[in-house]
């Protein structure tokens, strides 16, 4: 008995240290595996956001940091679910700043610190301190329960965003006219993250305070009226291929529902009612016409721009007559314009054709508003940073036909207004 005893401590004494040394061991192990799986992510996000979900492959992943493909897939079985990762590290990063910007006593100074914060850490990921901020729109290429979660997990960031803008001032709002200011607020910070990259880091604080200037207080002066002309927008020119616009419209609406590699040659058929066949009989390939899509929507932009030159009574009509003909176009039976999220996934030769577009009609609103503070009619404003916020609040009027705010009162008095006199004011 006494050495059976003796045999149990024994057993006891020697297995304490082992089960001691397999604990410490999972400890070192759990740290490790979090790098690696962080790493990973890391080096997915640019990949995600350069190809799209449809174009990101694991093997890509591997090979930036020196892994085989199997590498990766021991931390993420599927693609799925590192691009899920991808997302959710987006999101986790709104949710740190927007932790800092609710402790603000007001929506003014809430919206000025997630601006500021935004802008902070943009400027801290192109100095390579931080890890970029993954697209959201690669959202719209996914299927299945993956993107039901995401899209669940963006709704939340999404409506504590919303949440900066519930204070005393603006009681006066309602939901869905707080929602659309969310959707206007979200887009300008995604657009700023292309657009910061043509200045100096060092200019990146004095941006910040353009920026929230604009979406705070907008381009109009105090108690201005808003009262746009009517125009019709051509979407094609004499004579023009009214199959080939078929085309150019379905492709459009597919891409801007599933992305850019989302958008198949069977999808844009099918929502034709057509063969490949025929998808071929009209088109020589689809990233021809994807090209052919964005040089429809830019040249749309310059018909408006052009069309107002020399009408109305000053810069400021000719200026919101432009805007609101594209915004009533967006949502009209003709729209929408392609959504320049789809930029980064094309190919390399027709992303530059299309970026080049994208800064041409920035650059025209910003003369535009230029001439309009230059003769008094705007606010005096950074006229670059304005181009932008104005290109960027035209390019997201399409999805609030997705939030079925899409009637004329609602759209002047919940979306266009507001991009003229401010998102913070009532």
């Amino acid at each position: 008995m006494p050495r059976v005893l003796k045999h149990k401590t024994s057993i006891g004494a020697q297995d304490a240290p082992e089960r001691e040394a397999g604990i410490f061991a999972a400890r070192r192990a759990a740290p490790r595996f979090e790098r690696r799986r962080a790493d990973i992510i890391a080096a997915a996000i640019p990949v995600l956001n350069g190809q799209g979900f449809k174009g990101m492959r694991l093997t890509a992943v591997a090979e930036l940091i020196g892994l085989r493909a199997t590498g990766v897939t021991y931390y993420f079985p599927r693609k799925e679910e590192l691009a899920v990762a991808c997302l959710e590290s987006g999101l986790a990063i709104f949710h740190e700043l927007l932790a800092v910007a609710e402790r603000e006593r007001d929506a003014r100074s809430r919206v000025a610190r997630l601006i500021e914060l935004f802008v902070e850490r943009d400027a801290a990921t192109r100095r390579g301190e931080a890890t970029p901020l993954a697209s959201f729109s690669a959202i719209r290429a996914m299927e299945g329960p993956h993107h039901d979660h995401v899209v669940e997990s963006y709704k939340g960031m999404f409506r504590r965003v919303r949440a900066l803008f519930e204070s005393p001032e603006l009681q006066a709002l309602d939901k869905d006219s707080r929602s659309i200011r969310t959707l206007v607020l979200l887009e300008q910070l995604y657009w700023a993250n292309v657009w910061l990259g043509d200045y100096d880091l060092d200019e990146f604080p004095r941006l910040a305070r353009r920026m929230t200037d604009i979406v705070s207080d907008g381009l109009a002066h105090e108690g201005a009226p808003f009262e746009p002309g009517e125009m019709k927008l051509q979407t094609g020119g004499e004579g023009s291929d009214a199959a080939k616009e078929n085309f150019l419209l379905a492709a459009t609406r597919q891409i801007n529902a599933h992305g850019y590699r989302g958008a198949s040659v069977d999808r844009i058929s099918a929502s034709l009612d057509l063969t490949k066949g025929a998808f071929y009989h009209h088109n020589e390939a689809k990233d021809d016409l994807v090209a052919a899509c964005f040089r429809r929507s830019f040249g749309i932009v310059r018909e408006a721009q052009r069309q107002v030159r020399g009408q109305g009574p000053d810069e400021w009509w000719r200026l919101t007559t432009a805007v609101m003909a594209l915004i009533r176009f967006q949502l009209g039976a003709e729209g929408p314009l392609l959504r320049t999220a789809v930029l980064s996934s094309m190919l390399p030769e027709h992303q530059v054709e299309a970026v080049n577009h994208s800064y041409k009609a920035n650059r025209r609103f910003s003369s535009m508003i230029a001439d309009a503070i230059s003769e008094g009619s705007a606010r005096a404003v950074d006229p670059a940073v304005a181009g932008a916020f104005v290109h960027a609040a035209i390019n997201v009027a399409s999805d609030v036909r997705m939030m079925r705010m899409a009637t004329e009162g609602r759209l002047e008095r919940d979306f266009a207004k507001p991009l003229f006199h401010g998102l913070l004011k009532p």
